[in-house]
């Protein structure tokens, strides 16, 4: 594979990283509040951040649109894990 061949399909994977990050963001919005629904978000988000490490490794022009993408992805994955931990946490205490 000659060097624009694999520039190319660096910046393929970037902005694969940056769509799966905001994907990440937009389930928390999308997806229906509850165990469940936290459960979906919290999946959808492990897969963005697996994405994300994977397109943050490869050097090239959009690398910079991966990082942000791994960093939503690391957002939307914070944010349903501790809603999830506030609904168990009120359903076991009372």
């Amino acid at each position: 594979m000659t060097l624009p061949e694999q520039a190319q399909n660096n910046r393929v994977w970037h902005v694969i990283g940056l769509v799966c990050g905001v994907l990440a963001i937009a389930s928390l919005f999308v997806v229906p509040s509850g165990i469940v629904g936290y459960l979906v978000a919290i999946a959808i988000a492990s897969v963005a951040v697996m994405v994300g490490h994977l397109a943050v490794r490869r050097h090239g022009a959009f690398r910079a649109a991966a990082i942000v993408g791994l960093i939503l992805a690391y957002l939307g994955l914070i944010a349903p894990v501790g809603l999830l931990v506030v609904r168990l946490t009120r359903m076991f205490a009372g």
